[in-house]
């Protein structure tokens, strides 16, 4: 039916986006690799550069520190931003490091790469005035798209330094994706079409001198860099008549396959590319002022680019402003949207063990508590083998809850949020709560926008839905069995994005679950929620009492103890367990106030203190029982015990 069909989801289309221009930049990484019989010069490297002149601005390097506690990057407001820029970068790594904002292993490793991009600055100019005069352009120019270039790899070297490891890593659907490789494919692609919009619009020798800038500023090892950018130097001596034949037969091949190459990019926008970068670094966490950096220097570049020759041509004169004003656009929308992720309501990032002990000091549940150590302890382990470069097991985290009311299902569903966020396997932690109402539409059509609509809102978080045997067993014509297709494929699509939670009375979910494979085949956690005995009611109403500064007293804590075993050996599938502690509590409430007012008594013990004649004669239970659902057989395996 047509109306079923599901709408491609927004991480679908990013996957496929994302694989078809990395796809690009390997390839152009592997067109204009260095060739081991590249001609190359025998010159002694120059003296080390003192750290002070470091590519980078203080106020960028600064705001790549993260604090160790919440994995955030460190922000600042425009004044202390512009009092970094005056610091050199030695300073702020021996401050940074005092404030153990990272380790000593890190800091050593940022002054090697940040003096190692410095070194590589100085030797790859060394005969930029050779090439100004081959090339027929600036050497102001070179040095400048030279240090450009440099900065963006200085950049992602430093975020790939400060950023732990997990946090490197973005699934989308089944693929996963390394964010600091994707940064240095999406830079080269930047780069490279730069080139091709901006850099060839003169003369083939300058567009090819361009382009040789551009591949040995975005080489991997330096000594590939230096022979890129000197090969023609090396094969000719420094010979300006012997260079142009050999440009003929050897620099004017390569130039026209990374044209070929870069063909299929041509026919998406610079602005797209662009995009893609501040999607990464958002998932990274870096702050507005590095992004503007980033923008910054890329319009430098382009503008370089545009103007190699003596003169700029009208047409590269509009394509720069294009680029220029799309750049300033999309790094204006990341400041809006890091400023909406950093106002976040999901949890704050807390200590794993701090929640654990949050969820060991609720009352009862002891098989559930177990089973949420086993899954926290499994999850765990993956997390440090992925660490250590070691490889994973899959395995699905969506969950069954069983129960009557009353059992803490919500409660244990939203410190799991908490734990999966504190292990990285969840970026926010939040619950979305929902239930059929919330999910399934009165008309055609509109139940999978619907479904859509609620699972977005839980990405990056837990999806719990409440009597979900509800969207079941209403008939061919319902539009449940619409929304329960809507949320397996994004059950599949959105792996890894979001954990979803189902929750009910015992029986009707287990008939649920066994309605559809597909649900059989997702939900492989099943948790078992006991009613509560009657001495942890009691614990529950006296933590109730106290929570509203009352205190019981012993004969108080004796008839609710009464009342709490006549309603468990009374109980059924009615049975509310911590409802009725609260239903009971309010109602003891109201008659302690109705006492008080009726004997004038207003001191502080008569205000707190619960008597036994305050609670209710004839309490029961008046809980609704369970939807009625069709018979089915369960084809769950009954577990062990």
């Amino acid at each position: 039916m047509e109306a079923n069909r599901q709408p491609e989801s927004d991480e679908a289309k990013l996957r496929e986006e994302l694989e078809e221009l990395l796809q690009h930049a390997r390839e152009l990484e592997a067109v204009t690799r260095a060739p081991a019989d590249l001609p190359r010069i025998k010159e002694a490297a120059p003296a080390i550069v003192p750290l002070r002149e470091s590519l980078l601005p203080g106020s960028v390097l600064t705001t790549m520190f993260r604090n160790p506690k919440t994995n955030r990057t460190t922000s600042f407001k425009r004044e202390e931003l512009t009092e970094l820029d005056g610091m050199t970068g030695d300073y702020l790594l021996n401050y940074y490091q005092s404030q153990s904002l990272f380790s000593v292993d890190d800091a050593a490793r940022l002054r090697n790469t940040i003096e190692e991009h410095t070194r590589r600055r100085y030797q790859l100019l060394r005969h930029s005035d050779w090439r100004a005069k081959v090339f027929q352009y600036d050497a102001a120019r070179e040095e400048a798209i030279v240090h450009g270039l440099l900065q963006l790899r200085l950049l992602v070297e430093c975020v790939e330094i400060l950023t732990p490891p997990l946090l490197t890593v973005k699934h989308i659907g089944d693929e996963e994706f390394d964010l600091i490789d994707d940064l240095n494919g999406l830079v080269r692609l930047l780069a490279l079409a730069l080139w091709q919009r901006l850099g060839t619009d003169g003369t083939d020798l300058r567009a090819y001198g361009a382009l040789s800038i551009c591949i040995a500023g975005l080489a991997t090892k330096a000594d590939d860099a230096l022979a890129l950018i000197e090969s023609g130097y090396a094969a000719t001596n420094g010979d300006e008549a012997a260079f142009a034949k050999w440009f003929e037969k050897n620099g004017r091949k390569a130039m026209e396959q990374v044209e070929i190459m870069l063909q299929p990019v041509e026919k998406r926008g610079l602005d797209e590319i662009f995009s893609l970068v501040t999607r990464h670094t958002l998932e990274l966490g870096l702050q507005p002022v590095t992004i503007e950096f980033i923008r910054q220097t890329l319009q430098t570049m382009a503008t370089t680019m545009a103007s190699l020759g003596s003169e700029m041509s009208d047409a590269c004169r509009r394509r720069s402003a294009v680029i220029s004003a799309q750049f300033t656009e999309i790094s204006r929308q990341y400041a809006v949207d890091f400023a909406a992720r950093a106002s976040d309501p999901g949890v704050s990032e807390e200590d794993l063990n701090a929640i654990i002990k949050e969820l060991d000091a609720l009352v009862g549940l002891d098989p559930v508590k177990n089973e949420v150590h086993r899954s926290t302890s499994f999850a765990r382990m993956q997390v440090l083998r992925r660490q250590q470069g070691l490889p994973t097991v899959q395995a699905s985290l969506h969950s069954v809850f069983f129960g009557n009311p009353g059992t803490g299902k919500t409660t244990v569903a939203r410190l799991m949020g908490r734990m999966y966020k504190s292990l990285g396997l969840l970026r926010r932690g939040h619950v979305i709560e929902c239930d059929r109402g919330k999910l399934v539409a009165e008309f055609v059509g509109q139940t999978a926008v619907r479904t859509h609509a609620m699972i977005d809102s839980a990405l990056d978080g837990i999806l719990f839905i409440d009597e979900a045997y509800s969207l079941a067993g209403r008939g061919a014509e319902d539009f449940g069995s619409e929304a329960i297709e809507t949320l397996l494929k994004r059950m599949e699509d959105d792996r890894d994005r979001f954990i979803v939670v189902v929750a009910g009375y015992t029986g009707p979910m287990e008939q649920f679950i066994a309605s559809n494979p597909g649900l059989e085949s997702r939900f492989t956690n099943y948790l078992k929620f006991p009613d509560y005995q009657p001495e942890e009611l009691l614990e529950i109403f006296h933590r109730m009492a106290v929570q509203s500064g009352l205190v019981c007293s012993p004969e108080t804590e004796k008839k609710v103890l009464a009342i709490c075993k006549d309603l468990h050996a009374a109980r059924n599938e009615q049975f509310g367990n911590a409802r009725e502690m609260r239903n009971l509590f309010e109602a003891a409430v109201r008659n302690q106030s109705t006492r008080l007012v009726a004997s004038g008594k207003s001191d502080h013990d008569s205000l707190t203190m619960l008597l036994p004649e305050d609670l209710p004669a004839d309490f029961g239970s008046g809980m609704a029982a369970p939807p009625e659902t069709k018979p089915s057989g369960s084809r769950i395996a009954p577990r062990a015990g």
